[in-house]
């Protein structure tokens, strides 16, 4: 049993479904079907239950996730120590990244990053922030960047919070934006519960979306075009904000503007990994110095 058992079990736990892990894993599902059966075959006891809507740990596949997870974090520890007796600061950072973020933000500052620490090897997954806060639960990655309030980790950092603004070609009375279109964009159901609460509390009737998009992005072309209005959190805006349509961050009953937080997650596991701890405290004392979005309302 090695390395890449113990990350081949995490990720279909991860998943929560043979086929998907086979895809993330780059295997045939034939082939994952076989290295699970393989294993159960090994420890002499059945580990998952496939069923309908899935897979389920048994009590001792439950046992063996623990240490698959555990085999994981001491393995890249001892690669660490191994590799700070050279001086350098080196390692692999496995991080996972809100879809928007690794849009508008990650990128930057994985370049920045990578110039002052080039010997740390960065693997990164992107997906909506969900999926994001799924996998480092899971411990398929050591440090997360996730939007939204979801259940934050033991060890939580909050870089910024930005508004949700309404946006159209010009500035309309909220007795006219009932008559346009909405474009909506696919995304997490936290945004969708504020889309909704604040249509319910500034618009006299229950709109549905003219127009159903796949991201964000698509979303603020149409905008752009003047299809239509949407509302979008300010850091999705992009070079929209600069090019002349209009710009209204949405507020509360109580008057309180509606905000994304981005959170940097990370645990005490995570701390102890030279190369996770580094990637921490940059991101840290970047969002400290930095602001993010360039916010003129």
């Amino acid at each position: 049993m090695d390395e890449k058992e113990w990350q081949t079990f995490v990720t279909v736990v991860a998943e929560g479904n043979i086929t998907k892990a086979a895809d993330k894993l780059f295997l045939s599902q034939p082939a994952l079907s076989y290295r699970l059966r393989h294993l159960e075959e090994d420890l002499g006891c059945p580990l998952l239950l496939r069923t309908n809507e899935g897979i389920i740990l048994t009590p001792q596949g439950e046992v063996f996730h623990a240490y698959c997870r555990r085999m994981l974090e001491e393995t890249e520890s001892l690669k660490q120590s191994i590799g700070e007796m050279s001086g350098e600061i080196q390692g692999v950072l496995k991080l996972a990244s809100s879809i928007n973020f690794a849009d508008y933000q990650l990128p930057h500052l994985l370049s920045l990053f990578t110039k002052e620490y080039p010997n740390i090897h960065i693997q990164v997954k992107t997906g909506y922030s969900s999926h994001v806060n799924k996998m480092f639960n899971s411990g398929e990655v050591m440090v997360a960047i996730a939007r939204g309030n979801y259940k934050e980790a033991a060890n939580t950092i909050k870089l910024f919070e930005e508004p949700y603004c309404l946006v159209y070609k010009h500035k309309v009375s909220r007795e006219e934006l009932a008559e346009l279109p909405w474009v909506q964009y696919r995304t997490d159901g936290s945004i969708s519960a504020i889309v909704e609460s604040w249509q319910s509390e500034n618009l006299r009737t229950n709109l549905e979306p003219a127009m159903e998009l796949d991201s964000m992005v698509t979303c603020r072309h149409f905008v752009r075009e003047g299809l239509g209005w949407a509302i979008l959190p300010y850091l999705g805006l992009g070079s929209c904000k600069n090019e002349g349509i209009y710009v209204e961050p949405i507020y509360q009953k109580d008057g309180k503007p509606w905000v994304r937080s981005t959170f940097l997650h990370f645990n005490e596991v995570s701390t102890k990994l030279i190369a996770a701890k580094t990637f921490i405290d940059y991101v840290r004392e970047f969002y400290q110095v930095k602001s993010p979005v360039d916010i003129d309302y």
